[in-house]
């Protein structure tokens, strides 16, 4: 038993250092759809601090941070600042059935990403993952899971790279 749960650690571990590999390096660009059919070009948005979140229906914690991401967009959305939520469900139904019901009235674009394209752009590993990218288009912070802790850690890296300036 101490044996299985050294090597979960360590797996854990690995993954959580592996997941950062891509802090400090350009965001891989990627053009998708929102669920409401507009275009959505990653470096359309340079300039803006951009909030890349991947989530998916089925997952509980993705389900504890949206209504999170929702409340932190609007208390932000005059800043220079936008969210992207990138859902991997495999089935489009699940999304619009989550999103129809607990989140009719989003405020920043939902892509649906069902052929799972985006994730691999950024070594994806578990659920929840969020990505902070800074207004030179550059990943900043990486974050798996969430939970009420990271609530403060958004806050105040949002606020941080709010007053970089853009190179």
């Amino acid at each position: 038993m101490k044996q299985l749960f050294v090597c979960f650690l360590l797996i854990f571990c690995t993954g959580l250092l592996n997941a950062g590999d891509l802090t400090g390096k350009k965001a891989p660009g990627f053009t998708a759809k929102s669920i409401d059919g507009k275009d959505i070009n990653l470096s359309a948005y340079q300039g803006k601090v951009v909030l890349l979140d991947f989530w998916a229906s089925w997952c509980i914690p993705c389900r504890d941070e949206f209504p999170f991401l929702i409340k932190f967009y609007r208390e932000n959305q005059k800043e220079e600042f936008i969210i992207l939520a990138v859902n991997i469900d495999d089935n489009i139904e699940n999304m619009h059935k989550f999103v129809d019901k607990n989140f009719a009235n989003h405020v920043f674009p939902i892509i649906y990403d069902g052929e799972k394209e985006i994730p691999p752009l950024y070594e994806l590993e578990s659920m929840p993952t969020t990505v902070f990218i800074d207004k030179n288009g550059i990943i900043r912070y990486i974050h798996t899971g969430f939970n009420d802790s990271r609530k403060k850690e958004f806050r105040e890296e949002l606020e941080l790279l709010l007053h970089e300036k853009q190179e």
